[in-house]
């Protein structure tokens, strides 16, 4: 019970953190709407599961006969953070994106860009291979482990999609719409500001 409280604050906290993940689900919510919101905090509460994966599975196999793995997650994450980043805050691509439709394509579409954004978050690949590593051990048993990882998964779904419902409401909408130039910019440049960042962190 001790290690599962420790596990659960933990990953609360982690959640909870500003990061790419709440950047992305706060925008899309408040330009795009409650149900693109959704999808976009589903597909990032589904790509935990890539990196719950490895470190369950295959994390040692992989770093043995591919022992540059872990940078390679955390250059591609960090190409994929600025490339967002750089799209939001480039006036000219501001001015040329169209309001996205609420339709079965732009659902999927969400859904991806919140699957993508999570599995190639390298703040995500370092949280969840410190979990396993620290906290819940080598010798914790398989059906532990998916265990843990479904409550990782199901607490980044409830929290961004609490997320997604409370930034898609119509007051919070409104304001966006008005102010979203500089409300793209902030976040690009946050996205740009955390791919540097991440571009110096080491993944051990």
């Amino acid at each position: 019970m001790e290690t599962f409280a420790l596990f659960l604050g933990i990953v609360v906290l982690a959640v909870i953190s500003p990061g790419a993940d709440f950047a992305m689900v706060s925008r899309t919510s408040a330009v795009s709407g409650r149900t693109a919101g959704l999808m976009t905090a589903l597909g990032v509460a589904t790509a935990c599961w890539f990196h719950i994966t490895y470190a369950i599975f295959g994390l040692e196999l992989i770093t043995r006969w591919l022992p540059g793995f872990l940078d390679g997650v955390r250059l591609i994450g960090v190409a994929y953070l600025i490339y967002l980043g750089a799209s939001m805050a480039w006036p000219r691509r501001r001015a040329a994106q169209a309001e996205p439709v609420a339709d079965t394509a732009s659902s999927g579409r969400h859904f991806l860009l919140g699957l993508f954004t999570n599995a190639l978050n390298p703040k995500t690949a370092i949280f969840v291979i410190s979990l396993y590593a620290q906290v819940i051990g080598h010798s914790t048993g398989i059906l532990t482990k998916l265990g843990y990882g479904a409550i990782i998964s199901a607490v980044h779904l409830l929290w961004f999609a609490l997320v997604a419902i409370f930034l898609s409401r119509d007051t919070v909408r409104q304001f966006v719409a008005r102010h979203r130039p500089v409300v793209d910019t902030i976040i690009g440049l946050l996205l740009i500001a955390l791919g540097v960042a991440l571009l110096f962190y080491k993944i051990d």
